[in-house]
């Protein structure tokens, strides 16, 4: 042996971060930040750059929305066909 002392290990979590859930809610709050990160740009380019993607947001929580009304018709209209 060389006479060093191995150092113990400690077990730990995983330094992973949590995954971000792509729904409605969420794209609605990226929007809204966007929008009021936008009132403190000092150039025009960095605020119309913000305001696109605030709009871009909200078309993808409408375009989310439409995806979970389609699918829990299709889940009603399932479940009411096994039931006839």
């Amino acid at each position: 042996m060389s006479g060093l002392n191995p150092i113990p290990l400690e077990a730990r979590a995983s330094a992973k971060t949590p995954k971000h859930k792509d729904t409605a809610g969420t794209c609605r709050e990226r929007a809204t930040a966007d929008l009021l990160k936008s009132v403190t740009m000092i150039t025009a380019n960095e605020r119309l750059t913000l305001e696109r993607s605030a709009a871009s947001w909200q078309v993808r929580a409408n375009l989310l929305d439409r995806l979970e009304d389609t699918a829990r018709a299709r889940g009603l209209s399932a479940s009411q066909g096994l039931s006839a």
